[in-house]
């Protein structure tokens, strides 16, 4: 028996860890794609947020979670023995800080970059060069911290690894070169934790793009 639905978009940056867990400890989601406007899927996602955003948990009895960190943590919780939550409480705020911060830095500031090379726009953060810089120094804050820690939180793999990394896979495909030269720790967790085998079984094999990126003046790169 399903735990309950989920909605999400095909990719999402959000919900790669939530997936990659869910199918780890074996529970059953209902998935529900809804990705096209005015579609009988999208209207079921206005019935449950109407702020349209994924992704969004419904459970039995009406249960209803919206935003992608309190589905995380609630779908890892499910496991009694799961140790993706960290081994104490100050490594389980640890997690729920740094998954804030890539979900309210990285992501929004990959889209401003990315989205208008796919001759796409976002209602939000539009001046792609300022979300270029705020995604350099989301970077050198991960990998300044990663040159210090193996994982994100604690001395094993966590929901927070498994979370930041989901919501880059795109942008590491477009910026590899860069990150690599210039992020070298934050480029080999990322690859570390990729190739995860839960983790991999759902995101597939990494298939780096060949493509012209956008470059941050020298003057703007963080130090």
């Amino acid at each position: 028996m399903a735990l309950g639905t989920l909605y999400i978009h095909h990719p999402s940056a959000r919900t790669p860890a939530i997936l990659a867990i869910a199918k780890e400890y074996g529970i059953e989601l209902d998935i529900v794609h809804a990705d096209t406007h005015g579609g009988e899927n999208y209207d079921k996602l206005i019935q449950v947020n109407s702020l349209a955003q994924i992704p969004v948990f419904v459970g039995p009895g009406g249960f209803v979670l919206t935003e992608c960190i309190p589905i995380a943590l609630y779908i890892t919780s499910q496991s009694d023995t799961t140790t993706l939550l960290g081994s104490n409480q100050r490594e389980y705020y640890q997690i729920i800080q740094w998954m804030s911060m890539v979900n309210s830095e990285m992501i929004p500031n990959i889209g401003g970059v990315m989205l208008p090379l796919l001759g796409r726009q976002q209602p939000v953060r539009q001046n792609s060069e300022d979300c270029l810089r705020r995604f350099h120094i989301g970077c050198k804050r991960l990998d300044t911290h990663l040159q210090k820690n193996r994982y994100l939180a604690g001395d094993q793999v966590t929901l927070a690894d498994l979370f930041s990394v989901g919501a880059i896979i795109f942008a590491v495909k477009i910026f590899h070169k860069v990150l690599e030269a210039q992020y070298p720790r934050l480029f080999s967790w990322f690859h570390e934790v990729y190739e995860i085998p839960m983790f991999k079984e759902v995101v597939g094999e990494f298939e780096p793009l060949d493509m012209p990126v956008p470059m941050l003046p020298e003057e703007l790169v963080p130090n």
